[in-house]
């Protein structure tokens, strides 16, 4: 995003935001604040947008589950309004993840699907990666494994063709591990082998304390599989060690739990507590209730297991009393996302509507009315491009301009309407013929036409300007005031030539109307070929 318009207060809010991200929530909370009142203040919907998608990342950090629906969802209109797509795809990203929390993965999948449509549309490979990756785990929680591998290897393929992005050891670290874990979970334990490896490959230290705790997860799940209870065991010490007090619950609630699954089979009953003590609060902080059943699941089967029967009759009652008030947050959570939808939908609807709107437009400023051939603007841009591109390539290029022989006789005796008429049947004729050998066509003005025929021979461009002639006289326009023949029929001026450096398409245009007022003074209904140098050899059709 750029923000090089705005006054130096916004651009240092905007500054201190990107700096302060990873490391003081309360500098960053207050300038989104300032952010999105300047934003409203000013009817922005860009500074809004970039406002509510870093309040709300930053209240995902924190796990603040109310502020951070209300920041994203925000976020996502105001940032499809300002169309600045990439955080689009990471609101998306977001709201996939939290709906996947909420125990709503079809809401999640519709999510990312809406994630790699744009990530796709507007050309952002990193983005797409990180949806991949996360349709992977959703997959993967729902046991989907064959579409989980595939979504995990898709993202893998796009990321090995930008090994120089600063997220590409991010990410290849979320893909091995990801993978191994979907291996491990089919018991594929032999496959699973050689992305273990990788994990710990050199450069062990170099990895983050959270990504490191994944893997430790990779292989108590992977040992645990295997058997060997030692290794198994190291692992859960490593977690237990160093497991944090504080976790972005979101991020890794999958793997913990899963943990805490593995340690239910065996009798590391303290490290399960470990787990348990550290992300039940979050989860609870985060108001997201189907992660708080799933942590009283876990402590329902520990229970269980121990014969705790007060513990566990404790525990099933809350369960009973949240599952209730589940049902209540899954309704007000797919009525948010049918607004939310509208919203968008209604604001694409409107872009679309600008967007034709905006064509229509275009294609007038370059369009003639009448004809709605390619006007002078049009002809001037076009003639360019193609000078340009044969000037580097070394290409020859013919460049006719043609009228209607005595056209004022025509217009003076049959009248305006019929003279528009006879216009646009030459306009289609010419039309015809230049669509079929590639070439391209404008009204000059007048009863005046150009056409330009890019990486023909010269014999090529005689012979597109013999067939137009004949094309022209099938027509049989009636022309009684004509000198030449009693229909209508057209003159034809070309210029044939490489261009040069130094060489202008009006140079060749000027040589090829010099061409057309020489044939007019041999015979109209003719065509006359030559060069820049108007000296060389020319080229004269044979009137009839």
């Amino acid at each position: 995003m750029e923000f090089n318009q705005y006054n130096t207060t916004v651009q240092q809010w905007i500054h201190t935001v990107l700096e302060n991200r990873e490391t003081n929530a309360d500098v960053v909370l207050e300038c989104c604040r300032d952010i999105i009142a300047y934003g409203r203040k000013t009817d922005d919907p860009k500074l809004m947008g970039f406002g509510f998608f870093y309040g709300g990342e930053i209240y995902y950090e924190l796990n603040d589950g109310a502020h951070f629906f209300h920041m994203m969802t925000e976020a996502l209109t105001y940032l499809d309004r300002a169309e600045e797509w990439e955080l689009v795809v990471r609101c998306y990203n977001f709201l996939g993840i939290a709906s996947m929390s909420r125990g709503n993965p079809s809401l999640a999948l519709d999510y990312y699907m809406n994630g790699l449509k744009d990530s796709d549309t507007y050309d952002l490979p990193m983005q797409k990666i990180m949806i991949l990756i996360n349709m992977g785990l959703l997959y993967l929680e729902c046991g989907h494994y064959v579409d989980s591998e595939n979504s995990f290897l898709e993202a893998y393929q796009i990321l090995q063709t930008k090994q120089k992005d600063e997220k590409y050891n991010f990410y290849m670290y979320a893909f091995y591990g990801n993978m191994a874990e979907c291996l491990i979970l089919q018991d594929r334990l032999q496959e699973a082998k050689p992305y273990l490896e990788y994990l710990h490959k050199d450069g062990w230290e170099q990895v983050a304390l959270t990504d490191r705790l994944f893997i430790d997860i990779v292989d108590v799940i992977y040992y645990h599989k295997m058997g060997d209870v030692q290794k198994r065991n190291e692992s859960i010490q490593m977690i237990h060690q160093n497991l944090p007090d504080n976790l972005t619950v979101l991020d890794f609630f999958s793997d913990y739990y899963r943990c805490c699954l593995v340690l239910l089979e065996t009798d590391q009953d303290e490290s399960f507590w470990r787990i348990i003590e550290v992300i039940e609060p979050q989860v609870v902080n985060f108001k997201i209730i189907n992660l708080q059943l799933k942590v009283l699941s876990l402590k329902m089967k520990f229970y269980r297991k121990h014969n705790q029967n007060a513990e566990y009759l404790q525990a099933a009652g809350l369960y009973y009393e949240l599952s209730e008030r589940n049902e209540a947050v899954t309704r007000n959570m797919l009525s948010s996302m049918i607004t939310l939808r509208k919203n968008l939908e209604n604001m694409r609807k409107a872009r679309m509507k600008a967007e034709r709107k905006n064509l229509v437009l275009q294609e007038r400023s370059e369009q003639d009315p009448l004809t709605r051939m390619a006007n002078r603007f049009r002809l001037n841009d076009y003639a360019e491009e193609v000078f340009a591109y044969s000037q580097e390539n070394d290409i020859p290029v013919a460049m006719e301009i043609l009228d209607i022989d005595y056209f004022k006789e025509y217009n003076d005796n049959y009248g305006h309407q019929e003279g528009d008429r006879c216009l646009v049947s030459i306009a289609n004729t010419i039309r015809n013929l230049v669509e079929e050998a590639e070439g391209f066509c404008a009204r000059y003005g007048g009863d005046e036409f150009v056409i330009i025929y890019a990486n023909v021979t010269r014999e090529q461009a005689v012979s597109f300007a013999e067939e137009l002639r004949r094309r022209v006289l099938a027509l049989e326009i009636e022309h009684r005031f004509s000198k030449a023949l009693p229909v209508v029929t057209i003159s034809q001026g070309i210029c044939w030539g490489i261009p040069r450096k130094g060489n202008r398409s009006w140079d060749f245009l000027h040589a090829a109307d010099n061409m057309l007022y020489r044939v007019k003074k041999f015979s109209r209904n003719n065509y006359c070929v030559g060069g820049l140098d108007e000296t060389e050899d020319v080229t004269m059709g044979t009137a009839l």
